[in-house]
C-alpha cells in the first residue's frame, strides 16, 4: 500500500496548524507589547510630572501635549478644541491643626472643593456627632468615614474640612486653618481628536473616547495621581489608536481624549454642543473609564439601552473566554458618553470591577492599579468594532 499521498496531506496539515499557531503566538505577543505600553502610558501620566492633570500648574494642558505627542508617534494628526471654564484652585498653602494637633492633608484631611481662603484660629461649637462649626459659620469640621475629593466651579463664602474619623480620638474644641485658594476664571482646556479614515466604509464612524483630566493638586504637595481614573482609560485609548493606525479599520475610528470631565463632564458637553464630526454618522461610541481592574469583569452603561450591542458584546466574550463578567445597567450620567446618548448617538461607557477600591483619593497611584484585563479589554473593543458596524443601525 502506497502511503506517499496520506503523509503528504499530514505535512500539509501540519504547516497550517504551524502557520494558525505562529499568528496566534504573534498577536498574543503583540497585545502583550500593547499591556506594557498602556502601562507605561498610565504610569506617566499618573506620575507628578503632570501635577494630578488638573489646574495645579496646568497639569491638565501637560498631560494634553504629552497625548498629542504620543499620537503623533503614531502618525496620526491631532485636532484641539479648546474651551473654557471657572475652577477654584488650590496652589498654596493648606494646613489644619484641630486642637493644637497638626493633620496630614490628603491622608487625615480634605478641603472641600469650593473652599474660601482662610487663616486663622477659631473655637467650634457643637452640631451633631459628626459636624462642628465656629460661631460665624465660616468653618465647618465633618468627620467621615472616606476622603473622596472632587473639583469644584466657583468658590462658596465658607471654608469646609473633612476629617477622617480615624484620626480624632478627641472631641474638637479649636481648629487653626492656613487654606489658600484662587477662583480661575475661564480656566482654557483641550479636547483632542484623531480620526484613522476607514477603508471601504470612510462615512460611517465608530468613535472610542476617554477623559484625560483628573482633579490636580491640594495644596503644593497633596497630588491626586487618577492612575485608574482616568490615565488607564486614556492609556487603553491610546493603545487602541496605536493598533488602529497600523491596521485600519473598514470604517472611519474616530479618537476622543476628553477634558473637564471631572468638572461636571464639561469637555464632552462642549464637544457634543460643538462636534468636530456630524454626529449622524456615528454608528456607535465606546467610552472607556477606569479600565485599570478588571479581576470581576466590566460593567456596561447604557446596555439596557441598546440591548443588540449588549447582545453581541456578551456574545464574543462568550466565544473568546476573555472577562469574566459583563454586567448590564441602565442609562446613567455618570461619564462622558452621557451627552451623546442625549444627542442620539448610540454609546456604551465600560469601567472595570474589582476589588481595588482607591477612587478620588491620594491613593489612587499606579503602583497599585493591576491592569489585569488590559489584553483581553483591547481584543473586545476589535471585535466588537468589527461586529457592531455589521448590525442594523441601533437605536433606543
Amino acid at each position: 500500500m502506497n502511503f506517499f499521498p496520506y503523509q503528504i496531506f499530514i505535512s500539509r496539515v501540519y504547516r497550517a496548524f504551524m502557520v494558525l499557531l505562529l499568528s496566534a503566538i504573534l498577536q498574543i505577543s503583540a497585545f502583550s507589547q500593547d499591556s506594557a505600553q498602556v502601562r507605561q502610558w498610565m504610569t506617566t501620566l499618573s506620575s507628578p510630572s503632570f501635577f494630578g492633570r488638573g489646574y495645579y500648574q496646568n497639569g491638565m494642558g501637560l498631560a494634553a501635549q504629552y497625548i498629542s505627542n504620543e499620537l503623533g508617534s503614531m502618525g496620526l494628526s491631532v485636532q484641539k478644541q479648546p474651551f473654557r471654564y471657572d475652577a477654584n484652585v488650590f496652589d498654596g498653602k493648606m494646613e489644619l491643626k484641630v486642637n493644637g494637633k497638626l493633620l496630614k492633608p490628603g491622608t487625615e484631611f480634605l478641603v472641600a472643593p469650593n473652599a474660601m481662603s482662610y487663616h486663622g484660629k477659631v473655637s467650634l461649637v457643637k452640631v451633631d456627632s459628626t459636624i462642628w462649626i465656629t460661631e460665624n459659620r465660616k468653618l465647618v469640621l465633618q468627620l467621615t468615614d472616606k476622603l473622596t475629593w472632587s473639583v469644584a466651579p466657583a468658590q462658596g463664602n465658607f471654608c469646609m474640612f473633612q476629617v477622617s474619623k480615624t484620626v480624632l480620638g478627641f472631641e474638637p474644641k479649636n481648629m487653626e486653618a492656613k487654606v489658600e485658594s484662587k477662583l480661575v476664571k475661564d480656566f482654557e482646556a483641550a479636547n483632542l481628536m484623531a480620526v484613522v479614515k476607514g477603508t471601504i466604509q470612510p462615512d460611517s464612524m465608530l468613535v472610542f473616547t476617554a477623559h484625560y483630566d483628573h482633579l490636580g493638586q491640594m495644596g503644593k504637595n497633596t497630588i491626586f495621581s487618577g492612575a485608574n481614573d482616568n490615565a488607564s482609560g486614556t492609556s487603553l485609548l491610546l493603545a487602541l489608536a496605536k493598533e488602529i493606525a497600523l491596521k485600519p479599520l473598514p470604517y472611519t475610528a474616530v479618537f476622543i481624549f476628553f477634558a473637564g470631565e471631572e468638572m461636571g463632564l464639561a469637555g464632552s458637553e462642549y464637544f457634543a454642543n460643538h462636534p468636530l464630526v456630524e454626529l449622524s454618522k456615528i454608528r456607535f461610541l465606546l467610552n472607556l473609564d477606569l479600565m485599570g481592574n478588571g479581576d470581576d469583569g466590566i460593567t456596561v452603561v447604557n446596555a439596557t439601552e441598546f440591548p443588540a450591542a449588549f447582545d453581541l458584546l456578551q456574545k464574543i466574550n462568550s466565544e473568546d473566554h476573555l472577562l469574566t463578567a459583563i454586567n448590564s445597567r441602565g442609562k446613567a450620567k455618570n461619564s462622558d458618553h452621557y451627552w451623546f446618548t442625549e444627542k442620539g448617538v448610540p454609546s456604551f461607557f465600560w469601567y472595570t470591577l474589582g476589588k481595588r477600591k482607591a477612587y478620588h483619593d491620594v491613593e489612587d497611584v499606579a503602583s497599585t492599579v493591576p491592569l489585569y484585563e488590559a489584553d483581553d479589554l483591547l481584543k473586545l473593543i476589535i471585535r466588537f468594532s468589527n461586529g457592531i458596524i455589521k448590525l442594523p443601525p441601533q437605536t433606543k
